[in-house]
């Protein structure tokens, strides 16, 4: 096991603001802190984008009473669907929706996740398949979709990733930079080895020797 410590006392959190190539969706938050690395990449991969194209972004920082409101409806949901499930099996479904607000909780709790898609510069927003933050068959980054989805999901899957975030396969629309999930097995990219290497420090990077 790796245990990952905080490496921010107190955490650097900033405040995102609007920019032509960076729009705040008010939909769900209007909470918009969120760690100072993960907004400058953010930022970077705005300005990177092909002109006409924004970033626009739905959530960042998220409490963990906000995350408990996320958390019990799709259990309870979960529970009502599935009649014949053991606990354990409602748990491990749900979480996959929504990350368990009991444990470490989600990378928004930590500010250092995102949730947002493309846009073009009027705000209008390009088609990813569902709603944002829908969560259905369709979320799944990789789920068979349309070739003008595809496209568009490709795209911004590309374009955070050449800023270093990672996307979470169950979420077309959620990114990160630095918390767990950039842990998990299998996904010790480079990108992830720099990550994990920032986190923990020299000295515990060494003893792993990944």
């Amino acid at each position: 096991m790796i245990t990952v410590t905080e490496c921010e006392n107190p955490v650097d959190l900033v405040t995102f603001v609007e920019t032509d190539r960076l729009f705040l969706n008010p939909l769900e938050t209007d909470d918009w802190r969120i760690r100072r690395v993960v907004c400058d990449k953010v930022i970077a991969c705005s300005e990177a984008l092909p002109d006409g194209l924004c970033l626009m972004v739905f959530e960042t920082f998220r409490s963990r009473a906000r995350q408990w409101e996320l958390w019990n409806p799709v259990i309870a949901s979960v529970t009502q669907n599935n009649p014949g499930w053991s606990d354990a099996q409602i748990y491990a479904e749900s979480s996959r929706w929504v990350s368990p607000p009991d444990g470490f909780g989600s990378g928004h709790q930590a500010g250092a996740a995102v949730d947002l898609k493309l846009a073009r510069t009027d705000r209008t927003e390009l088609e990813f398949g569902g709603l944002m933050k829908g969560l259905t068959g369709v979320a799944p980054t990789n789920w068979p979709v349309s070739p003008e989805i595809r496209k568009n999901r490709d795209m911004l899957v590309a374009a955070m990733h050449g800023v270093g975030m990672i996307n979470y396969p169950e979420e077309w629309w959620h990114f990160s930079y630095g918390d767990r999930l950039m842990g998990c097995t299998g996904c010790f990219t480079q990108q992830v080895r720099l990550s994990l290497f920032l986190q923990i420090g020299e000295v515990a990077w060494r003893r792993l020797n990944l």
